[in-house]
């Protein structure tokens, strides 16, 4: 497969393929509701009765049964095939091709085993579409093939009932009973009313039981699959990624890439990692990969070849300088997305005018009763408890909520085992924190900053210049603000248009998204800015970059 390959194909390319798999995604889900339709209502006698003189009446009935499950199968698979999944395409085949041979056994139904037989010729056809290999299981689509198997069960239970003729319960059900029925039957309450009085009536109890047991059975499935990764499997990829990061750690970042909100994809030698996120169909990667320099460039190629054979493009989150011309040589483009904001400890002090409006506040605060103490994990309750007051409240200012993916969030069990430095009032109360973090780069960096509604003016910067003076102390060179995002370019720093046009544009949405005041904030400390960049493969792929960016930073 060549590069060219690998960049995806043209426009016109990708809207022909997506046209038709999702056509041969309704002809599957058509085919599995044929089915499901055609053993609702009786065979025609006189097709029933030249069976029955080939086969035995046990044999038609299983045909019957069967008929049901693979319609069920095929339904539910059509959730995999609009997926362009490979394994689901080739089981489809399968169904599609014993529902053919079904059709026709149950009762000669050649109308709907012709239907077959073109939803088979339509997979045939687009047997190349499908290349999109299993991947790790998800819960949220395990839910919605929970939704989707009971919604399947009830519907076939209720049009059955509706569509009975009077003789075989000896009675004549509306749309109303039909529910009612359908609803106490699944949830197995008995019903003296539903005594059968065919063996027609028999067989669609029996259909029900089965497509029921079906139903439940398959979505226990789909929904314990993906926990059982999650809880056996995914701690252990977690755990090497790791020790891989305290090998090789380069960025600030390379903390929240072990955090369980990702998933992780290994080199072939296992020695190098990347951790990602996946959202509209695009996997986004946080920072760049950690391992041996002389590895990289071989996990981002398998890694795009990966995110290809699952339909996904892909894009990276804040990477540093360092492998701008690998990403380069992969067929990659950049756009710096802000700069990290970083102290310089050796030579910051108070000293000179330029500090005068912070010594005042420090003065101020600490002659108002103001101190700052640093709590020392595991943090009792009662700190725990004030910290969490605090964020409580910081979440109430407007734009301000939880975000994860290269942030941490307010968890309990996350803020208990990490030192809290905070600001406390001359009553000992927390007013702000900020949680330090473990950085595997030799600069001191912290995770969350908070402050309650009603902390005095200039409570940050009291917390960042005392936080600045701690770090100095304890031997670091250099204390990491974090990124502002979107802060323009430095002299003589090379910039593309594109990358400038998009600098502007969003300068100009300052009111929206306070960019110019989160780095004036962080400019009264930093001295040094270093560019952190979005790597993307195609320029119609950056709204779908930022998107991705947004679902994989939800708290569900």
């Amino acid at each position: 497969m060549t590069e060219k390959d690998h960049a995806g194909p043209g426009l016109a390319k990708i809207f022909t393929r997506t046209v038709l798999v999702r056509l041969v995604g309704m002809i599957t889900l058509g085919s599995g509701l044929v089915n499901l339709y055609s053993v609702i209502g009786p065979g025609l006698r006189h097709r029933v009765a030249l069976l029955q003189d080939i086969f035995p009446i046990e044999f038609l009935h299983i045909s019957r049964f069967m008929t049901v499950i693979l319609g069920f199968a095929l339904v539910i698979s059509s959730v995999y095939i609009f997926r362009r999944r490979k394994r689901a395409y080739q089981i489809v085949l399968i169904l599609a091709f014993s529902s053919i041979i079904f059709h026709l056994t149950k009762s000669l139904d050649y109308e709907e085993a012709l239907f077959s037989l073109v939803s088979l010729i339509f997979l045939l056809l687009a047997r190349k579409l499908f290349t999109v290999k299993s991947t790790i299981p998800d819960l949220r689509l395990g839910f919605v093939s929970l939704g989707i198997a009971l919604l399947l069960a009830f519907g076939y239970g209720v049009s059955g009932f509706w569509l009975l003729d009077r003789r075989e319960f000896g009675i004549d059900f509306n749309l109303a009973d039909s529910i009612h029925k359908t609803v106490n039957f699944l949830s197995l309450q008995e019903d003296p009313s539903l005594t059968p009085q065919t063996h027609y009536a028999r067989w669609f109890l029996d259909s029900l039981y089965l497509i029921s047991v079906t139903a439940i059975g398959y979505s226990l499935f789909a929904l314990f699959r993906p926990v059982i990764y999650i809880y056996r499997t995914h701690p252990q990829e977690l755990a090497l990624a790791r020790k891989i990061v305290e090998k090789h750690g380069r960025s600030t970042l390379d903390f929240f890439k072990y955090w369980p909100d990702k998933s992780i994809f290994f080199s072939p030698s296992r020695n190098c990692f990347l951790a990602y996120g996946v959202g509209v169909n695009y996997a986004l990667v946080l920072g760049d990969p950690v391992g041996p320099e002389e590895e990289i460039e071989t996990i981002i190629r398998e890694f795009k070849t990966f995110c290809f054979e699952n339909g996904w493009s892909l894009g990276f989150h804040q990477t540093l300088p360092d492998f701008l011309p690998v990403y380069k040589k992969l067929g990659f483009k950049r756009l710096k997305i802000g700069d990290d904001a970083v102290v310089d400890l050796v030579r910051f002090d108070l000293e000179g005018r330029e500090k005068k409006d912070l010594r005042h506040k420090v003065n101020q605060l600490e002659k108002d009763g103001y101190r700052y103490v640093r709590y020392d994990p595991p943090l009792l309750d009662s700190v725990l408890r004030q910290a969490e007051e605090v964020s409580r409240e910081w979440l109430k200012i407007p734009g301000r909520r939880e975000r994860g993916f290269s942030l941490g969030m307010f968890e309990p069990d996350y803020i208990r085992f990490t030192p809290l430095l905070a600001a406390v009032d001359k009553n000992g109360i927390i007013q702000a924190f900020v949680n330090i973090i473990p950085s595997y780069c030799g600069e001191a960096t912290i995770d969350l900053m908070r402050h309650s509604l009603s902390a005095p003016k200039g409570i940050m910067e009291y917390l960042f210049v005392k936080n600045i003076l701690y770090f100095k102390e304890q031997g670091f060179k250099r204390f990491n603000m974090g990124m502002a995002p979107m802060s323009g370019f430095q002299d003589r720093e090379e910039a593309t248009m594109e990358e400038r046009a998009i600098h502007y544009f969003f300068q100009r949405l300052n009111f929206m998204f306070s960019y110019t005041g989160l780095k004036q904030f962080k400019a009264k400390f930093a001295t040094i800015w270093e560019p952190r960049y979005a790597i993307y493969q195609n320029t119609l792929d950056l709204p779908r970059h930022a998107l991705a960016l947004t679902r994989v930073s939800e708290i569900s």
